[in-house]
């Protein structure tokens, strides 16, 4: 049972993390929404969208390649793997960098944003070069199977500080301050906390990063993980995009709560697959294609029982959860249900795009998000100007669909993976049954103010849907790792034993 405790042990970290990264860039979100205005929150999306674009780019593919290398060597060949990695990806974002500064005019221009827009693709150029080296420093250390120091730098230091210095700009410098300088600021703190770590676990130095030389096999595997992950990206951020040359900054402004909100179903399965990726290029490299099935199905299963009661409150009460950004944002409800089903479909079967990556599928996993990528746009260049931010929704939701059947195909044939697993019946069940009660409290409970009804109706059915949990009994494995985990309660069951 060792591998089921490191990962429930390393996703609760990662999940702890992620949770409260998510729930601060909501909190930002809805912070800004009041104190900066609806186009200003659509600028936000739109930065954030080229900024992750950029990112992927200079990532490259190598942070999946030190969560598969990295496990595979030792010595001297893990602290070159590792170093020639970070020289790789920071002077690509160097360079990334200074294309966005020099073409901030003609994005702006493009996107409809203004100057605003382009002061604040300015700052993200300056520190693009700070996230990205945060985020491989925390991907060799998470190679190294902990997840802590990346969750404090990524999910922490980076959106809370990104949050106060919003508020504290906002209060001495005025809008545009406050949403440029924390661009900089937040990035350059988490940079600043996680290098000491880095250096102490991985022992590489800044002279073993300025003598690397180039590593073949690493680049060979990175370069169609560059394509995966460019393609992933661009199809998460294409709504924005597209709603931005499509519509104007407004729209997105209104879209944006919608699809972040929606997007927290997904901090599930990130936490989850961080921990999981190494997991599983270990058990393949020794060619141990059971454990990669039984990590696939064990993770599947814990991530559909965590994200189901909060996929219900979002797709029966979606005017309630926005009506906390003020009004006018319940324009958006319609898709915030469509989205929601996306993001529940991704958490349900996302794991199965980093098995591929994981197990010798990458290009497979390309060519799915090729693919996925040029029916997105197609459908949000039809779709967006006959309905709106509906339609870039509704485009997203289709596409989700139809690459979870691709995914599900793929990995009955290549690794004999069962489309669903047979215990997936007991969180469907009592989500079904949990969803049944919560619309009853909808439509039956007396009239109450919105959020007073979302967590009236929060509480009622997470009782329910705990308690069935309970009573359908959980698997061997999860009793196990549970008991590992706090073992008080496996002295308080022995105490109520007979």
């Amino acid at each position: 049972m060792k591998r089921e405790v490191t990962i429930a042990r390393e996703a609760g970290i990662s999940m702890a993390g992620l949770v409260f990264g998510q729930a601060v860039r909501f909190g930002y979100n809805l912070a800004a929404a009041r104190l900066l205005g609806v186009d200003a929150l659509g600028v936000y999306a739109l930065v954030v969208a080229v900024q992750q674009v950029a990112e992927v780019v200079a990532i490259g593919g190598y942070d999946l390649g030190l969560l598969r290398f990295v496990n595979q060597r030792q010595g001297e060949a893990r602290r070159q793997t590792i170093a020639a990695a970070i020289k790789r990806t920071s002077l690509a974002a160097l360079f990334a960098g200074l294309l966005i500064a020099l073409f901030s005019g003609q994005l702006a221009s493009l996107l409809h944003g203004g100057g605003l827009l382009r002061m604040t693709l300015l700052s993200v150029a300056v520190a693009l070069p700070l996230s990205v080296t945060t985020n491989m420093a925390g991907f060799a250390i998470q190679a190294h199977q902990r997840l802590m120091p990346k969750m404090v730098a990524t999910q922490i230091i980076m959106p809370g500080l990104f949050l106060f210095s919003m508020l504290a700009a906002r209060q001495l410098w005025g809008r545009e301050a406050a949403l440029a300088l924390p661009f900089v600021i937040a990035p350059l703190a988490a940079m600043a906390w996680i290098l000491p770590g880095f250096r102490r676990m991985t022992g590489v130095e800044l002279n073993d990063v300025l003598r690397a030389g180039s590593n073949r096999e690493l680049n060979r595997f990175a370069l169609p993980l560059l394509a995966v992950a460019f393609f992933s990206i661009l199809s998460h951020w294409i709504d924005v995009v597209m709603l931005g040359l499509l519509t104007d900054v407004g729209t997105v402004g209104l879209y944006q709560p919608a699809a972040r909100t929606a997007g927290l179903l997904r901090s599930v399965l990130l936490a989850f697959s961080g921990i999981a990726a190494p997991m599983i290029a270990a058990c393949h490299g020794r060619q141990d294609y059971g454990g990669v099935r039984a990590t696939y199905e064990m993770v599947t299963r814990w991530t559909l029982t965590l994200v189901m009661v909060p996929f219900l409150l979002l797709a029966l009460f979606p005017g309630e959860v926005l009506s906390v950004f003020g009004k006018g944002f319940g324009g958006g409800a319609s898709a915030l249900v469509l989205l929601s089903v996306s993001s529940l479909l991704l958490a349900w079967f996302g794991l199965g795009s980093t098995v591929l990556a994981m197990s010798g599928g990458e290009r497979l996993s390309m060519m799915n998000q090729a693919v996925a990528l040029v029916l997105q746009v197609v459908l949000h260049w039809l779709l967006i100007p006959r309905f709106g931010l509906n339609g870039a929704a509704l485009s997203t939701l289709i596409v989700m669909a139809l690459l979870t059947l691709a995914r599900m195909a793929e990995l009955r044939h290549l690794l004999g993976i069962p489309y669903l697993s047979a215990a997936l019946w007991k969180p469907t069940a009592a989500g079904v049954a949990a969803g049944t009660v919560m619309l009853g409290v909808r439509y039956a409970a007396p009239p109450l103010p919105p959020l007073a009804l979302l967590a009236f109706a929060g509480v009622t059915g997470t009782a329910l849907y705990a308690l069935l949990i309970r009573a359908f009994r959980l698997e061997p494995e999860e009793t196990v790792v549970i008991f590992k985990l706090f073992p008080f309660l496996k002295r308080n069951r022995s105490n109520e034993a007979p």
